[in-house]
């Protein structure tokens, strides 16, 4: 064979291997999305100003602006999977891979501890639970025979979901759904009533509960034991509630009273916000610092702009933000 010819002959080969190649590659595969990676501790806010949300972790008793340019809205603090919202669509990162949530309309999006699923409720005859799996980005059916009512749900453990409703054979009460089984268990049944507010924490459950009277109670159910005890019925409003050791904090209303926060200790009320500030915004919720501060929003009277406050072991009050035009907590999983 000539010099001429071997040349050509490597010249071909050279040329049709890679297309080969390239034609045997797997035609469906997708680029990968990669996140931004994300550490911040319970307590971190997104504050709102000049219309757009900037990330503030929260360390050292003070507020530090996050490189990050996520507006994260629930954290998981073990795995660091985080839920997001970029040009009003939702996001889930797990393993610092981002998929979108594909459903055009939802509420109550929620991260379950260690990140492992999501959940939110669609509108579809009703409201529906849909529940997906973030590695995959997979649903997972829900065999439920409970009609949850409304949004009063939460994660229960890293397996299980928490929620208020009524079984298809009459049962009023609170139902855990286990994915692991499919098994749907009642762990709290309520005679006469309903719910108005429900929280899962790491050792109980917190609750609102109103009998047909209007009679409110906050209850606590205990995860280990499977107890409920009765922490007061001098309550008007719930909205949200943290646990420190043995005290617990809520912010809400008691009869007689105003909006603000209110401390439980040894089975008294006691209320901790008076004139600073002035009003404690309690539908933005409370939250919790690595040292025990409790973090609340609150403004001054006849003021829009708002502020993050926090309380001390001793209750004193400290203003640990400046002033902006709003503040949403991030929801957290330790």
């Amino acid at each position: 064979m000539s010099v001429l010819k071997k040349k050509k002959i490597s010249i071909l080969v050279f040329i049709v291997l890679p297309l080969l190649m390239l034609g045997c590659s797997p035609k469906n595969e997708q680029p990968i999305s990669v996140a931004e990676e994300v550490e911040i501790n319970q307590g971190a806010i997104l504050k709102y100003q000049e219309h757009k949300y900037n990330l503030y972790n929260y360390k050292e008793d003070k507020y530090n602006l996050c490189n990050s340019n996520e507006a994260i809205v629930d954290y998981d603090k073990p795995s660091s999977n985080y839920i997001y919202v970029e040009d009003e669509k939702y996001y889930i990162v797990h393993n610092g891979e981002k998929s979108e949530v594909k459903d055009p309309k939802f509420t109550d999006i929620k991260i379950s501890p260690n990140g492992k699923y999501i959940s939110y409720f669609i509108e579809e005859e009703g409201l529906r639970l849909k529940v997906f799996e973030t590695s995959k980005n997979k649903e997972i059916k829900i065999k439920s025979k409970v009609s949850i009512s409304g949004v009063l749900y939460d994660w229960y453990d890293e397996n299980s979901i928490l929620y208020y409703g009524v079984s298809d054979d009459g049962i009023n009460g609170i139902f855990i759904y286990n994915l692991n089984n499919n098994e749907e268990q009642l762990i709290y049944k309520i005679d006469e009533g309903y719910l108005g507010f429900i929280k899962s924490l790491k050792e109980n459950v917190v609750f609102l509960q109103i009998d047909f009277n209007n009679n409110k109670e906050i209850v606590m159910f205990n995860k280990s034991n499977k107890q409920a005890t009765l922490l007061t019925d001098q309550i008007e409003s719930l909205y949200d509630v943290v646990i420190k050791g043995d005290e617990i904090y809520f912010v809400g209303k008691l009869y007689n009273d105003k909006e603000s926060l209110y401390k439980i200790y040894k089975n008294k009320v006691k209320r901790i916000v008076y004139d600073f500030p002035s009003i404690v915004e309690v539908n933005k919720g409370i939250s919790i610092s690595e040292n025990g501060d409790i973090l609340f929003i609150g403004k001054d009277t006849n003021s829009k702009n708002k502020a993050v406050y926090s309380c001390s072991a001793d209750n004193t009050i400290s203003l640990v933000s400046d002033k902006a035009d709003d503040y949403y907590f991030i929801k957290f999983n330790e």
